[in-house]
């Protein structure tokens, strides 16, 4: 394998930047993690940077973990493509500084770039739905169109898993709240509840209604819902006024949405742990490969 390493800090905090050392480091940020890109020779001028609880990394374990991390292994929701592509970004900037450890023809980096896109394609596609948005995107492939009752962290939680509908409708009282939303897409609209009619095939309750209000809000609309999706906390007789006076609207509550994201949880973890296992092992094989040199002889890449 080519000579590289990394230092791997599992924390929000940055490396100590009043080091001269670091002013050009290669060093890839996230939220959950810092990782210190760097050879083998390099190491000795980060000593002072590097803390006991910081991990170094080399060979088959640095390219794993990578690979997991990149994969989305490592993330709150597993899976999730946005550390890939920040990762991308970083790479591009690091190309665009000419640093040689990111160049065009790095073995570690080619192998990197194109097992976690395999790795994406095969096993991470549909691996399971963890948060309200993912679910709620699941639940209404088939619907077009959606009416979101909220403006809070939870609405604009899950607006974004709806975005791709041909139409998303946002009920609230304070419309403001929202705005960033109506400019980036579209196909949103958004209403208070005094002048609002849902047109949503399917409608989520995101913000502290009372009963009597969300059915008020049904029977504001000439064709009622296909399914009312209930993410309020408090204990409420939602469920029962639908199953008596809408008949044909289906009902989910919130303690369905925390079972059924235990459930794939549980199963998640087992499947985590087989494809960290398999990284583990093609990361092994890419570190201990033969080459065929033009020439005629073979060498082992270390």
């Amino acid at each position: 394998m080519e000579d590289i390493l990394l230092v791997h800090r599992k924390s929000n905090r940055n490396f100590s930047e009043e080091f001269a050392a670091l002013q050009d480091a290669a060093i890839f940020k996230t939220c959950l993690r810092k990782i210190l890109f760097c050879t083998e020779m390099e190491l000795g001028n980060y000593a002072d940077v590097i803390e006991p609880e910081d991990t170094v990394l080399r060979g088959e374990k640095a390219l794993s973990l990578l690979l997991e991390i990149l994969c989305g292994l490592h993330s709150p929701i597993v899976g999730e493509t946005e550390v890939f592509g920040q990762f991308k970004l970083f790479v591009d900037s690091r190309k665009q500084l000419q640093d040689p450890l990111f160049g065009d023809h790095q073995k570690w980096l080619n192998f990197i770039m194109a097992e976690v896109k395999k790795t994406r394609a095969q096993h991470l596609v549909g691996l399971g739905s963890q948060s309200y948005g993912s679910l709620l995107r699941r639940y209404t492939k088939d619907m077009d169109s959606v009416t979101i009752c909220g403006s809070g962290h939870l609405a604009q939680e899950i607006l974004p898993w709806l975005a791709l509908k041909k139409s998303v409708q946002v009920i609230c009282r304070e419309p403001a709240k929202m705005q960033a939303f109506a400019d980036k897409y579209d196909n949103l609209t958004i209403s208070t509840y005094n002048d609002a009619f849902i047109h949503g095939e399917a409608l989520v309750i995101a913000a502290p209604l009372t009963d009597e209000r969300i059915v008020e809000l049904m029977n504001k609309q000439d064709t009622r819902p296909h399914a009312v999706y209930d993410l309020r906390g408090e204990a409420n007789a939602l469920s029962d006024i639908v199953a008596s006076q809408f008949s044909h609207v289906g009902f989910m509550g919130l303690q369905k949405f925390f079972a059924e994201i235990e459930e794939t949880k549980k199963d998640t973890t087992t499947k985590l742990e087989a494809l960290k296992a398999a990284l583990l092992e093609r990361a092994l094989a890419f570190t201990q490969r033969t080459e065929l040199r033009p020439l005629g002889w073979d060498d082992i890449c270390a």
